[in-house]
């Protein structure tokens, strides 16, 4: 059976999304008002009764996801901030009278806090040195988080850098060029753990603009950035000891099969649900040390279009201290391309994703594959 166009999907998403906003029962950062207000500007029908929407004063919208790869006729994904109830989510679902299927999934707020990684897998000791490969801890050489080194990048001049997450290795921006990239990160430098060298140095990192998106186009931000490494030869281009980063760059495809490693929670697997209409805001927080006399607090709110929602398969697909993880897509015969950047994700919840190709092509970059594989590999 042909799919539903993929624009009409997002046009019905999209118009969701607009009616919940003109009720105050969109709240992607901040709480629900605990009420139901009328019809505003740009509202549109309504979607559900009003009995049913009642629910959605209590447990507010948090993002409208679309996947046409899913259903007949493509499905609107409703993600709200707390687990709607079997009768709730039953009433939604009856009185919705749309093109597309329905579904109601949980995501909370989404704030990007890089002190909050949890404690990290363990490291092979014997051969912390021997190729430090991606998939592995990182962070600022004098701030105490700890992310991961999602893979390695060459320029037209053929320098490798390291690429991961701008909150991890870029300060939010507002790390200096220069700054050292230690490995592993601070947070995970302490007795009995490998020590920590520095790998390389802050080069420049993707728009990360923050602003309402009216004023500031949500599509050219990306949370990424890259650090010149300082001796090539000792990173590995392998994530892990499970397979080499892919010389090849995809699109996300909706449902299908992906996998990553990441610094908290290693090689897991998982599926692209969906990816959310409209720009999806996220809330950041984050203290850079310039020297230890010149800190700079970053509080923003920054929009990022487009996002792509990831769930784990058998559990989470990421923890707070995977961001910056590639992730890999499985397509035919397992051919694996790479396909975007984790930057958000929780243990007890979604995991989020930006696409990688608009950003290798903005930074005018090139994924590197083959370079120094791991002993035994």
């Amino acid at each position: 059976m042909a799919r539903p166009p993929r624009a009409r999907l997002e046009q019905e998403a999209q118009a969701l999304r607009a009616w919940a906003e003109a009720r105050q029962l969109f709240h992607a950062i901040g709480g629900s008002s605990g009420r139901l207000t009328p019809a505003g500007r740009g509202g549109g029908a309504e979607m559900f009764s009003a009995a049913a929407a009642e629910a959605l004063t209590r447990k507010p919208i948090t993002a409208v996801g679309f996947n046409p790869n899913r259903g007949d006729k493509g499905t609107v994904i409703v993600y709200t901030a707390r687990p709607l109830n079997a009768g709730e989510r039953s009433e939604l679902i009856e009185s919705y009278d749309r093109q597309a299927e329905i579904e109601f999934k949980t995501a909370r707020p989404l704030v990007v806090d890089p002190g909050a990684a949890s404690l990290a897998a363990p490291i092979n000791l014997a051969r912390q040195w021997s190729r430090y490969t991606c998939g592995s801890s990182v962070s600022l050489g004098n701030v105490r988080d700890a992310g991961t080194l999602g893979c390695l990048v060459r320029d037209r001049e053929g320098a490798i850098y390291g690429l991961s997450a701008n909150h991890v290795t870029g300060g939010c921006s507002n790390a200096r060029q220069g700054h050292p990239i230690v490995a592993p990160g601070i947070k995970d430098v302490g007795a009995g753990q490998p020590d920590p060298r520095t790998i390389g140095y802050h080069d420049r990192a993707g728009p990360f603009v923050a602003g309402d998106p009216a004023t500031v186009p949500p599509h050219l931000n990306t949370d990424a950035a890259i650090f010149k490494l300082i001796k090539p030869d000792e990173i590995s281009s392998w994530q892990g000891d499970f397979y080499d980063t892919p010389a090849e760059v995809g699109d996300p495809i909706e449902d299908a099969e992906i996998e990553k490693v990441g610094r908290s929670t290693r090689r897991t697997k998982g599926v692209i649900e969906s990816e959310l209409a409209g720009s999806h805001p996220v809330s950041y927080k984050t203290t850079v040390w310039i020297s230890a006399e010149e800190p700079i607090e970053f509080r923003a709110t920054v929009y990022f279009k487009p996002v792509f929602v990831l769930r784990g398969v058998r559990r989470a697909f990421a923890a707070p201290g995977d961001s910056g993880a590639l992730v890999t897509q499985l397509g035919e015969g397992n051919r694996r391309t790479a396909v975007g950047i984790l930057f958000a994700g929780r243990e007890s919840d979604v995991s989020y994703m930006l696409p990688l190709r608009p950003l290798l092509d903005h930074l005018e970059l090139t994924l590197v594959s083959g370079h120094i594989p791991p002993a035994g590999a």
